[in-house]
């Protein structure tokens, strides 16, 4: 477990730099906007085309794995919308609480994938990004639309916009030059290989300068239900899915890895562009990262696969 603990730690060191240099940095915040866009279009695209061109997958079966990621996250829709019938909750609220409990940060999960299981594991993140961030999304903008107050989003509009995601994008390409037997060489692997250690840092620093940590005490019944949601009931039911399908290796770690990393900070900009609850929606982000780092490295270092 200090093993775990100690490679995750310098990942959540960079959010703590990032989260301070919010406090003490002078117009940060354009630096970071500016930022994101680099990390989003290039750093981590490149980062993913040259890990999933060059890995050997031959005796990494990621089926099960990925299987066990999808209906984890589908039975934890379940209990929010079971729960709902039992307890009144505001839409927006409820909104907040949907999303803090089956969305994840893909830049957090890629970065602890790195850190635990290098270029293996950033090459198997991007296979469950692939998937992943078509399911979260879907769910997202529909129970969006149908409890949020803002304005509504086609669903056919979000599956064209996801179809343009980056990531996805990078991961695909990956794929195909993998399959295809393509490999980035001379000049162009050194160009990649500087856009890719760009990633983790500047990712990681954004998703700490984007930390709103406040206390709502109307509404920390909610707040710490979707955390417990997202960084205990899903990590559980992964491990229970993962054992049961009798899959093992680092495909097994980085599913039962996706299952325990922290809310998605895009959650926030759904929620204030679709009515929900963007305050309540804050602290879930917030707690979600602050507290996986514990969660994280227990489930990890507790778990043999």
């Amino acid at each position: 477990m200090l093993n775990v603990f100690l490679s995750i730690l310098p990942i959540f060191l960079l959010i703590v730099l990032g989260f301070l240099s919010k406090l003490y940095v002078k117009d940060v915040a354009v630096f970071w906007g500016f930022s994101d866009k680099f990390v989003y279009y290039l750093f981590f695209p490149a980062l993913l085309i040259m890990d999933i061109s060059e890995a050997d997958f031959s005796g990494a079966d990621s089926f099960y794995p990925v299987m066990a990621t999808i209906i984890s996250t589908l039975v934890i829709a379940l209990i929010i919308f079971a729960v709902k019938f039992f307890v009144d909750t505001s839409p927006d609220l409820f909104t907040s609480i949907f999303q803090g409990g089956v969305r994840y940060n893909s830049y957090v999960f890629i970065a602890l994938s790195q850190s635990l299981f290098g270029s293996e594991g950033v090459a198997l993140s991007g296979f469950f990004v692939a998937y992943m961030i078509i399911l979260t999304n879907i769910l997202s903008v529909l129970v969006m639309n149908h409890y949020g107050t803002g304005s509504k989003k086609s669903l056919s509009g979000a599956v064209l916009a996801l179809t343009k995601n980056p990531l996805i994008i990078g991961a695909l390409l990956g794929v195909l030059m993998n399959l295809l037997n393509l490999h980035i060489t001379g000049a162009i692997k050194q160009l990649f290989q500087y856009l890719a250690n760009a990633a983790t840092p500047l990712s990681l620093m954004s998703v700490g300068a984007g930390l709103i940590v406040s206390m709502h005490i109307r509404k920390m019944v909610s707040i710490s239900y979707a955390t417990l949601l997202k960084l205990v009931a899903m990590p559980l039911i992964t491990i229970a899915l993962v054992k049961y399908f009798g899959a093992t290796g680092v495909p097994a770690s980085i599913a039962i890895l996706y299952s325990a990393v922290p809310c998605a900070g895009n959650a926030y900009i759904l929620a204030r562009q679709m009515g929900g609850d963007h305050e309540a929606m804050a602290s879930i982000i917030t707690w979600t990262t602050l507290l996986s780092v514990m969660t994280v490295t227990f489930i990890l270092g507790s778990v043999a696969i």
